[in-house]
């Protein structure tokens, strides 16, 4: 479920309690996978928060490899479901020039309008901490 407010009524955006602490980690009621929007995505950005985005299917072997391979860091984690095929999931997908899944962007939280990190399809820990490290 991506959280679009088309189909689950108004979307909570993020807490005020979801900036990074002094040491850059998120509190531990931000950590771990929320649902995507467009919405909750730009509150985070504009809260200055680094964001991962992952474009995701059930049916998308590569995609749950790569969860549990590369995934599950320090910071805000929006899963975009797309299994269902969630017309505001497929608009972003095609933003990015993609039809299908798995799409993973990194916004590193020190600009809101800055472009995302695009990574590839396939996963490795260390091309996401080389990503994320980029960032800082």
């Amino acid at each position: 479920v991506s959280g679009n407010a088309a189909t689950n009524g108004p979307v909570s955006m993020l807490p005020p309690s979801c900036k990074p602490e002094a040491d850059g980690r998120l509190p531990a009621s931000c950590r771990g996978w929320q649902p995507w929007s467009p919405e909750r995505q730009a509150a985070a950005r504009a809260a200055g928060v680094p964001v991962f985005v992952d474009f995701s299917a059930a049916w998308c072997l590569s995609c749950q490899v790569n969860e549990k391979v590369a995934l599950n860091r320090n910071m805000l984690l929006l899963k975009a479901d797309w299994t269902r095929r969630d017309p505001a999931i497929s608009a972003e997908l095609a933003r990015f020039g993609r039809n299908s899944v798995p799409l993973y962007l990194f916004y590193d939280g020190r600009d809101p309008k800055a472009a995302p990190v695009q990574l590839p399809e396939l996963l490795t820990v260390d091309t996401v901490l080389k990503a994320i490290g980029a960032a800082k």
